[in-house]
């Protein structure tokens, strides 16, 4: 039979019904992927932001994570529960501490990075990009830290995060140390705050008098 076939496309429309019948349809908003030419070329360029979540002793606790794509510069606080109003406080408190504007972060697609969180970056004029779903290599730098950080601090620490207060005062100290101290092979075995001093004329008092 000759002749041309048509396809049709079916577009899902997502909806939600409320209980009196009335119907709102959910707009879809598209989400901003890293340009695949991106290349962080300065501090606060870009950081990779993720959550782990840790289960023992019967309790569940988040512990919020970011680092510095550029120098490696890390940061991480522990919360009782993983929502947007505890990511955007964790913004708060990095933008803080951080020893520089920052321009971009990239996360997956959890919830935590919903609402309040994309309301705090919009009013910071900062940068959301959002990984592909599937793909956490492509956030290879928050994977690799939080590695780290479970096998140098956290797993030995989890009784410690039934009262998160008491946990994150005592995490301060190891990330003053690892972001002052210890050495990293990508940064040519020099600490986050080493190769910002020789390399952005960064002061070395300047991370630790944060937390006077």
């Amino acid at each position: 039979m000759a002749g041309l076939l048509k396809i049709k496309r079916f577009i899902i429309i997502k909806k939600r019904v409320y209980h009196n019948g009335q119907i709102k349809v959910i707009k879809r908003t598209k989400k901003k992927r890293k340009p695949k030419e991106f290349k962080t070329q300065a501090l606060g360029d870009l950081l990779e932001l993720d959550t782990i979540v840790k289960f023992d002793w019967g309790i569940k606790r988040y512990v919020i994570t970011a680092v510095d794509v550029y120098s490696r510069f890390s940061f991480a606080w522990a919360y009782k529960r993983a929502n947007s109003k505890n990511t955007k406080d964790f913004m708060t408190k990095l933008q803080t501490i951080f020893p520089h504007t920052i321009k971009a972060i990239q996360t997956d697609n959890g919830s935590e990075f919903h609402k309040y969180f994309r309301e705090h970056l919009k009013q910071q004029n900062i940068i959301h990009y959002w990984n592909y779903p599937g793909q956490p290599y492509k956030n290879g730098h928050i994977e690799k830290y939080n590695q780290t950080l479970q096998n140098e601090y956290i797993n030995s620490h989890t009784l410690a995060m039934q009262e998160p207060d008491k946990f994150n005062h005592s995490l301060m100290n190891y990330l003053i140390w690892y972001n002052t101290k210890r050495p990293h092979w990508s940064l040519d075995l020099k600490s986050p705050v080493q190769f910002l001093i020789n390399n952005c004329g960064l002061s070395e008092m300047l991370w630790t008098d944060t937390f006077v």
